[in-house]
């Protein structure tokens, strides 16, 4: 098979030849610190060493380190990202010093760090922080998701991407519906406001479905039809368990998280994957039954997310995009032998039937040895095939 035909029997719950592999996605990519130590070490050059999101400092991986991990997925990325900040020089807000997105939030840290000491940016100013009644938040001065402008030349793009090679094409994240209130209030304020104002986090997640439906109605009407997969963001959870209740959710949040599936489903023939990091098992029922295929990046280390467990328990209904090795620990910390075994015990859950693809569990981060690197995407490449 070649890489979009793997991609596509996999997520379609069959076995392809071949596990697929993922490296360079906005939550499977890798730190730019990580990724030039990669390069020295493999002996590879990238003259033109480019950013696939600012915020998160994080590359995007060129050709020849993809042909060398066997990596099966090309993205389509509009300018900016997510978070729309293009590269660019860090401004200084007082004690910050970051970017600004298209929503108002500054992302940052300390101003008195020197820039090359910054591994990323936090959002540190929320525009709706100090907001108390719906009217402020209707009130808002709004982005406008119809602006085509970050999505200038992704037509011609895609179309030779989709025409002239045989990967499978993916979009970074597209939308984010829930997580963002938590940019704009500020993370505590967003889950107090859940209890105790409900009616301001629901008026600010309509604002931001809107615009969500705009940008992805405007990105997709130019590239969807060469898309095999759609990302979309969450983290509902943390390591120990959501970080709301289940009941909460379904009232609140899920109903607008569906609309914005079902209008991607609508606009394409292509599948969501839908990231959240944590401990996400008890919400995995309610992702397949908004639309959602894919759930990354599958965080092994978290309650609840042994991958033989998850596989059994939702196999049939959800495809596992992730799960390659323990970021926090054995990737940074562990010996290649150590790597080596995690990542076959991992393909021996996630595996069989298909429904699995490859990748980091979420970004590898700036301190893990390129030795480390080569050795998890060696062992993928030895456990992927299934004859």
């Amino acid at each position: 098979m070649n890489s979009r035909e793997r991609v596509e029997v996999t997520l379609n719950h069959k076995e392809p030849d071949k596990v697929p592999i993922d490296l360079g996605g906005n939550q499977s990519s890798i730190h730019i610190k990580a990724y030039k130590k990669l390069l020295n070490y493999l002996e590879i050059e990238d003259k033109n060493i480019q950013y696939a999101d600012f915020v998160q400092q994080i590359a995007r991986p060129c050709d020849q380190i993809l042909e060398r991990f066997g990596i099966d997925i090309r993205y389509v990325q509009p300018l900016g990202g997510m978070v729309r900040v293009q590269d660019m020089e860090p401004l200084y807000e007082g004690k910050y010093v970051g970017v600004y997105d298209q929503f108002g939030v500054f992302w940052g840290d300390r101003a008195e760090k020197d820039l090359e000491d910054i591994l990323y940016y936090d959002p540190v100013i929320h525009p709706f922080e100090n907001f108390t009644d719906i009217k402020e938040v209707k009130s808002y001065n709004w982005p406008d998701g119809r602006d085509k402008t970050p999505f200038e030349g992704l037509k011609a793009y895609a179309k030779k991407l989709h025409n002239d090679t045989q990967f499978a094409l993916s979009t970074p994240p597209v939308g984010c519906v829930y997580e963002y209130c938590t940019f704009l209030f500020g993370f505590t304020k967003t889950l107090r406001y859940l209890r105790t104002k409900p009616e301001i986090i629901v008026s600010a997640m309509e604002g931001l479905l809107k615009y969500w439906v705009d940008y992805v109605t405007t990105f997709l009407n130019e590239v969807g039809r060469y898309l095999d997969v759609v990302c979309i963001n969450g983290d509902l959870a943390e390591q120990a368990g959501p970080i709301m209740s289940i009941r909460l959710y379904e009232k609140m949040i899920k109903p607008l998280e569906r609309k914005l599936s079902e209008k991607i489903h609508q606009l394409v023939d292509a599948k969501i994957n839908y990231h959240s990091c944590g401990a996400i098992a008890q919400f995995i029922p309610h992702f397949a039954e908004i639309g959602y295929d894919v759930v990354n990046p599958v965080q092994i280390s978290a309650y609840d997310m042994e991958p033989c467990s998850l596989k059994k328990r939702f196999g049939e209904t959800m495809s596992f995009w992730g799960g390659l090795c323990n970021s926090q620990k054995t990737l940074p910390f562990g010996s290649s032998e150590q790597i080596r075994e995690e990542v076959k015990r991992n393909f021996e859950c996630l595996k069989p039937g298909g429904g699995f693809v490859a990748s980091p569990i979420h970004n590898v981060t700036a301190e893990v040895p390129p030795q480390n690197i080569v050795a998890m995407f060696d062992a993928a490449l030895e456990f992927r095939n299934y004859k």
